[in-house]
């Protein structure tokens, strides 16, 4: 059985973010049924990012390749590493990632990284992965702000620890249910639930189609996975 983790970085559970996750899970159960599909809501854990010890990087020592820190995570991040797949979602806060996210995945990457002449890899595995990101602002907008710059480095140490990831956007999605009980008279909701109503259900069926496409480069990695029953 393949395991895939699916890392929501949204505080929401229900809303844009992990709405489009749940499309791209679909298409990865349309390939392999029996996949194991790990959730984790970021928000539901206590926990801190780095805190520089450098015990991951001791030679010889005890912690040597993994976080040394001990908390919430801890377990949860040696079975990320020796997963088959992972899917990170994450809303768009000030240009850049949540920092409940940034968090996590500092503790994740972070350990397997070598500083060598260049950096290269320890972690136990290699597997496909994906970011996936919802914000507020419209594709050309989003080009405006270098958005795939100030979203890139996450995206970097990602490929270098387990594989270059698979890169998702989705624009301009509604903030609220109903605008009107918000300070937001910049945004229209008539425009807002316009997007959402045809081109969001677009979005999803493009998350699905990735989340196929996750499901095979896991295969490919583990060939025993192409005899799991229903696979296309």
């Amino acid at each position: 059985m393949m395991k895939f983790y699916v890392m929501n970085g949204s505080p929401r559970k229900n809303h844009n973010t992990a709405k489009i996750l749940e499309c791209a899970v679909e298409g990865i159960k349309s390939v392999l049924p029996d996949a194991q599909i790990n959730w984790i809501h970021v928000y539901d854990l206590s926990y801190s990012g780095c805190v520089s010890c450098y015990g991951c990087k001791r030679v010889n020592g005890r912690s040597y390749g993994k976080c040394a820190k001990r908390d919430s995570i801890s377990g949860l991040l040696e079975n990320i590493s020796e997963g088959d797949g992972l899917l990170i979602g994450s809303p768009v806060f000030f240009h850049g990632i949540p920092g409940q996210l940034r968090a996590f995945l500092e503790r994740l990457l972070y350990p397997y990284l070598v500083y060598g002449k260049e950096y290269t890899s320890i972690a136990p595995k290699r597997f496909p992965a994906a970011f996936f990101y919802t914000m507020n602002a419209t594709e050309e907008k989003m080009k405006q702000m270098n958005y795939p710059i100030k979203l890139s480095a996450m995206e970097e140490y990602t490929g270098v620890v387990f594989s270059k990831p698979e890169i998702f956007h989705c624009f301009d999605t509604c903030q609220f249910d109903d605008y009107a009980l918000y300070k937001a008279e910049r945004f229209s909701q008539e425009e807002k639930l316009k997007v959402k109503k045809e081109q969001f259900p677009k979005d999803c069926q493009r998350a699905a189609e990735l989340g196929k496409k996750i499901a095979q480069k896991a295969i490919c990695q583990n060939p025993t996975a192409s005899e799991s029953p229903g696979r296309i």
